[in-house]
């Protein structure tokens, strides 16, 4: 069991932490289906991305406890896609050229 579950009754930290999840999925998708496309909607769902992904890894995969090596590779895939899905939204056209297969 991980720490912050035995520092509270019966696990209600956890429990907590998950309807906040699901609050933020429920938020961003909402945000997709409603909001016109811009980069700061995009930054927003990133931004969003991240922070569930913290802590669906510190707190219910426990890989805090893990190998250093799992665990800032997870952190580390976390932090740059959503980085990636900004520099789409910036430089479409660039991306775009660089990716081609015939010129």
């Amino acid at each position: 069991m991980n720490k912050l579950a035995k520092l509270t009754t019966n696990g209600l930290h956890l429990d907590i932490i998950w309807l906040f999840l699901m609050a933020m999925t429920i938020v961003n998708a909402a945000i997709a289906e409603q909001a016109e496309p811009g980069l700061i909607v995009t930054i927003l769902i990133c931004l969003i991305i991240v922070i569930k992904a913290r802590l669906v890894i510190d707190l219910f995969m426990e890989l805090k406890g893990a190998s250093p090596y799992i665990y800032h590779l997870m952190n580390a895939y976390f932090y740059l896609f959503p980085f990636l899905a900004v520099l789409v939204w910036l430089f479409p056209e660039q991306l775009a050229e660089l990716t081609q297969l015939s010129r």
